[in-house]
């Protein structure tokens, strides 16, 4: 992560490669630092395990998808890469792109008419996430919207418009594609929908954004092509060589942003607001803004830490203007986090609250009710949110020790929640039941998360960020941590009790059902407020007072 950064700061002539790479209010370098990082990643710890094979081994063959080993010098001697063969392309679906197609043409049907109504909007909310099943306040049905955002825009009103686009699917890898009817249906009908694919397909339609277009584009390919040819064998010409290898994502982040920015110039918008507000495919929206004089704002949607590339920053990047005018953080945390580690200028960053926490009050005054629905025996319900954990003895050793642990009680019922990456495992946990004599459990993938937390008695995990949501609805929470490293800091907090082992972990549930055991209040309060600030229900309405109200 530090030679990530220190590339954009890292000098070509009088200036820095992010401003030499840079044009029309567009860093194309932090565009592509995603993906160039993941690249770095991945083939360091290739490296480091073929540096120690080297010191044990008269001769390594290294079968690998890497053809170009710069970034940390020279490999040993003794090693020889046999690069990995080209897998051939996938050939196109017919049926799924005359259905893109489709597509397109009804968005853009869709887009004139939306955006002749659009006339009091003044405020943009930009949508591009898959749909997921949400939770919604008034009925507490699952349906498909935005996970972080669709609280946001329930609680937004005329003065608001969403900007919704689908990701382009890339056929040259097979990927199909199907019209699904959230895509053309507005689920927020109070709020008005600007398709993206009507302002893309306007941008084709103009020759004043083609002419823009390929003057950026004509620019920035030069700029790459003379730094590496200028640039030293090196970690800095091997990155220099990924973005002219991605220039074709360049190109449509050019023309995207051409594309809104004509959009922008004909239109009163004064805010424009996001989550993921850092990944190329929003940034080249909120640079079209910021070039038109609209104030952005990026909203938290995950964790942050130290690895993170959305959140990272050199002293010089915030100098050059790379960040939102305003980011709404879930709490004190993370606004201290971003100061201290990114240099994030105080006055930019707001806590407001998760919004995704905004159903829990529903919730928790519904229990009785969601229990019925949910389906399960009328007892004491303890839910383990499984992982699916790097070491498979430690995941293993999870799931005997849970339910061993449920198997000793008669009158309780586990439910096994498992991870997205295990939604099509059941089985695995099938046969640990059976060898430890398990019968009181069921295992799910469907049942919404919060809708479990709500309902149940007590939730294990091993470190999952599960753990935090479980506090936010002040629920016992149990860490089975076989190593003892407390790696979400939840027992160091004083949010969670410790199980080393199966024995503690069966002691500690028998101490909580029996109420022998309770959560530290004054803990789990200052968890919350340092991590979401308050669990009132009432997050979405504080972000769209602020964005009326600031701007």
């Amino acid at each position: 992560m530090d030679r990530l950064l220190a590339f954009g700061d890292a000098k070509t002539g009088y200036t820095s490669m992010a401003e030499f790479l840079s044009v029309s209010g567009m860093s194309l370098w932090h565009y592509h630092k995603f993906r160039i990082y993941f690249i770095m990643r991945n083939q360091a710890y290739e490296e480091a395990l073929i540096r120690d094979l080297a010191l044990v081994y008269d001769e390594i063959h290294l079968y690998t998808s890497f053809n170009d080993f710069q970034l940390f010098g020279n490999l040993p001697e003794n090693v020889v890469i046999v690069p990995g063969a080209k897998t051939a392309g996938h050939g196109k679906s017919i049926v799924s792109l005359l259905h893109y197609l489709t597509y397109l043409l009804l968005r853009f049907f869709i887009g004139m008419a939306s955006t002749l109504k659009a006339g009091e909007c003044r405020h943009l909310l930009i949508d591009r996430s898959a749909r997921q099943p949400c939770l919604d306040p008034g009925t507490l049905k699952l349906k498909q919207d935005n996970y972080n955002l669709a609280y946001v825009f329930a609680k937004a009103g005329k003065d608001f418009a969403i900007i919704d686009e689908t990701e382009p699917p890339k056929f040259s890898q097979g990927q199909q594609f199907r019209i699904e009817r959230w895509m053309i249906r507005n689920s927020h009908p109070r709020v008005h929908r600007i398709p993206g694919e009507f302002i893309l397909i306007r941008g084709v339609l103009s020759p004043a954004v083609w002419k823009a277009y390929k003057k950026d584009e004509k620019l920035i390919y030069s700029r790459l092509r003379s730094l590496i040819e200028e640039a030293e064998p090196g970690r800095n010409n091997w990155i220099l060589k990924k973005m002219l290898e991605f220039h074709g994502a360049s190109r449509f982040y050019i023309f995207k942003n051409r594309a809104y920015n004509m959009f922008f110039r004909n239109h009163e918008f004064k805010t424009v607001t996001s989550i993921d507000e850092n990944s190329p495919s929003v940034k080249s929206i909120l640079d079209a803004a910021r070039v038109n004089g609209m104030k952005t704002i990026g909203i938290q949607h995950g964790n942050i830490h130290d690895l993170h590339p959305a959140y990272r920053f050199t002293s010089a990047d915030v100098r050059r203007g790379l960040l939102c005018d305003v980011t709404l953080v879930w709490g004190s945390y993370w606004k201290d986090y971003l100061i201290n580690k990114s240099g994030y200028p105080e006055t930019s960053l707001e806590v407001v609250g998760q919004p995704r926490t905004d159903i829990i009050p529903a919730l928790l005054n519904n229990r009785d009710k969601l229990i019925k629905e949910l389906g399960y025996p009328e007892v004491p319900l303890v839910v383990f949110a499984s992982q699916l954990q790097q070491d498979p003895l430690l995941r293993e050793k999870a799931a005997f020790d849970v339910l061993n642990m449920a198997a000793s009680f008669s009158d309780i019922h586990l439910v096994i929640k498992l991870h997205p990456s295990e939604a099509s495992a059941p089985e695995y946990y099938h046969r640990i039941a059976r060898q430890t004599g398990c019968t009181n459990y069921s295992i799910t993938s469907e049942h919404d998360l919060y809708s479990l937390i709500a309902s149940c008695n007590m939730l294990i995990t091993c470190f999952s960020t599960v753990g935090a949501e479980t506090v936010y609805f002040r629920k016992p929470l149990v860490i089975l941590d076989h190593l003892d490293q407390d790696i979400q800091a939840y027992i160091k907090q004083g949010v969670a009790f410790r199980a080393l082992n199966g024995a503690e972990l069966t002691k500690v549930a028998e101490g909580i059902l029996s109420r022998e055991l309770s959560i530290n209040d004054k803990a789990y309060e200052s968890f919350i407020q340092r991590n979401a600030f308050s669990i009132d229900g009432r997050t979405s309405e504080r972000i769209v007072d602020f964005i009326r109200c600031m701007f």
